[in-house]
């Protein structure tokens, strides 16, 4: 599945929303920190669980992001 996110940079760090999902939203102080927080936010958005992100690197603007699957365990 893929999405669309938007990445803006705010004073304490990034804020994200994603296209597709009214609601869906994450924050963090860096990118890394980010994409982990949008794997969660999506995650629990489609199925009560994290879900894992594809290899994608997150960047200002607009971004297509894969999720490959809800996180068991």
């Amino acid at each position: 599945m893929e999405l669309t996110v938007v990445v803006r940079e705010e004073a304490e760090g990034y804020w994200s929303e994603v296209t597709e999902l009214p609601g869906c939203f994450a924050s963090a102080r860096t990118l890394d920190e980010l994409r982990d927080a949008l794997g969660e936010a999506v995650g629990l958005y489609l199925w009560d669980r994290p879900a894992a992100l594809g290899d994608q690197t997150l960047r200002l603007g607009e971004v297509e992001i894969k999720i490959d699957r809800p996180v068991t365990g």
